[in-house]
């Protein structure tokens, strides 16, 4: 990847990381809330402020619920007798493990955006209040994604330390809508403020940034209620991004300053032993005994044999029999310290278009942003062969078919960009779907490993799967998180592992 030096890479990123709002000397209150009379925000600029929200957006969505996501989609397995994530490859998601990044997200990023937004309405700075309301919807996307329900309309209200749970289509709405607002009142000419994200500080690329998120939450809302009319208006803005909106060129090679998801699983400096490997069913389902998907080669290293070999969810196989009972028999990943964080890429648009097309019936153009979505995972992985694929894996004449080829080669696509997002969609959309085969079908819990049983294209139950999800389906949702929970009684009963958020399992697709 060509390297790309801002001007930002001169603060510290790790500082950066660490400006929050914790000196607000509101501690006792329920961790989304703040004292705005602090005398220490005030000192606070916005060009000090996006930037730290940023980098906390970084770790949160690109380090922490990428970890999760991946696993829980089988994008990543377990090394060998590594214990580190075994629960996540499990699909089992603790209070506690959602507690980190929930925080991170409502505290350090929300919460600053939020003193952000009230210095931009007080100075009348509308490209800056479009860049708070941007992020503030990623935010809240994220959290409804994960959790269904989370504090919206009684959020950052410090005399309140117990705001109500909104539910996740009503967040979902009030996010659409700030977009709007945003977006109408915004000007040309209208300065923004240092962005990480766009360090040229142009409008226009938040205003097409706008427009990006607001169609990924069109779309998953549309699994809901019927939006189409609203997808069409975005569609014909004219207005969405040509490219990848990332966090790039921003990072180094030391401690604090790299990617934080090569900070976590790769440096030196950081953990000896590496955690992560890929899974049998994104390698057994991306090669076949004729294809080789060319994207495997920039998302893992092959094995000491030079070969691409994933491993199976739930278990790290301490006492799988040889060839497979050592860490070289695995693929571990292909990430460089300096890797961009991929916020919305193209092609995840051009999967989303191809989706609202194909809906439509209009099969013309669901083809054209079907093949638009691959050619652009491929670049995005700096990949040659997005033709060869497309001619292995064609858009289907058949519309039955248009629903299960595109959330595949979503799933396949997102495997590159973020594990949460993989994730995501597949609760929404039911593709993958589970074959037959289960993981305890290829390995007994000691002695012999049968990959061969794989059966391409699907998930698996895992070896020891979370009793709570059971067999043949995934996590459908995190639990509460407990730096929340046990802070507001407010805080509803969690509903369990396997009821879907909002949008969760289209059925009407």
């Amino acid at each position: 990847m060509k390297k790309i030096v801002n001007k930002l890479s001169t603060l510290s990123l790790s500082g950066l990381l660490a400006l929050t709002l914790c000196f607000s000397g509101c501690k006792e209150y329920l961790d989304i809330n703040y004292d705005p009379n602090s005398p220490a925000e005030k000192n606070m600029t916005n060009d000090m402020l996006m930037p730290a929200v940023e980098m906390n957006l970084a770790t949160s969505y690109g380090c922490r619920l990428h970890i999760i996501g991946a696993y829980n989609i089988q994008y990543y397995a377990q090394q060998f007798g590594t214990p580190n994530y075994i629960s996540y490859s499990q699909f089992e998601v603790s209070a506690g493990n959602g507690s980190g990044f929930y925080t991170q997200l409502f505290q350090r990023v929300l919460g600053n955006l939020n003193l952000i937004k009230n210095k931009a309405e007080a100075s009348g700075e509308n490209g800056v209040l479009l860049q708070a309301a941007v992020l503030r919807a990623f935010a809240y996307q994220l959290l409804v994604d994960a959790f269904g329900e989370v504090p919206y309309t009684e959020a950052f209200d410090v005399a309140n330390m117990t705001p109500k749970y909104d539910d996740g289509k009503d967040i979902y709405k009030g996010i659409i809508q700030e977009i709007d607002d945003a977006l109408a009142q915004v000007k040309s000419g209208d300065a923004v403020t240092t962005s990480f994200i766009f360090p040229s500080k142009s409008l226009n690329d938040w205003i097409s940034f706008a427009y990006a998120e607001k169609l990924k939450l069109l779309s998953r809302y549309n699994s809901y209620e019927d939006v189409s009319s609203q997808i069409q208006a975005v569609i014909e803005s004219g207005k969405l991004p040509k490219n990848d909106i990332q966090i790039a060129g921003c990072w180094a090679n030391a401690t604090g300053q790299a990617n934080p998801f090569y900070s976590e699983e790769r440096a030196t400096w950081g953990r000896v032993t590496h955690n992560i490997i890929a899974n049998l069913a994104l390698v057994g389902t991306l090669q076949t005994a004729t294809y080789t998907d060319p994207r495997l080669a920039a998302w893992f290293q092959p094995n000491k044999d030079g070969k691409f070999q994933g491993s199976i969810s739930g278990t790290n196989l301490s006492t799988v029999d040889a060839p497979y009972n050592n860490t070289n028999a695995w693929c571990e990943l292909e990430l460089e310290y300096d890797a961009p964080i991929i916020l919305i890429s193209r092609a995840e648009i051009d999967f989303f278009l191809a989706e609202y097309y194909a809906r439509k019936g209009d099969a013309a153009n669901a083809k054209a942003s079907y093949d638009a979505a691959i050619t652009a995972s491929f670049a995005t992985a700096d990949a040659d062969g997005a033709a060869a694929h497309l001619a292995q894996y064609p858009f289907p004449s058949d519309p039955k078919e248009w629903k299960e080829k595109i959330a595949l080669e979503k799933w396949k696509a997102l495997a590159g960009i973020n594990g949460f997002e993989g994730y995501t969609e597949a609760r929404r959309l039911n593709y993958p779907q589970f074959g037959s085969v289960q993981a305890k079908d290829m390995f007994s819990g000691s002695g012999a490993l049968d990959l061969s049983k794989y059966v391409r294209g699907k998930l698996y139950t895992p070896f020891q799967v979370f009793n709570q999800v059971g067999d043949n389906t995934l996590l459908a949702r995190f639990p509460y998180p407990e730096s929340s929970t046990s802070r507001n009684s407010n805080a509803p009963e969690f509903p369990g592992y396997k009821k879907p958020v909002f949008w969760g399992n289209d059925t009407k697709w």
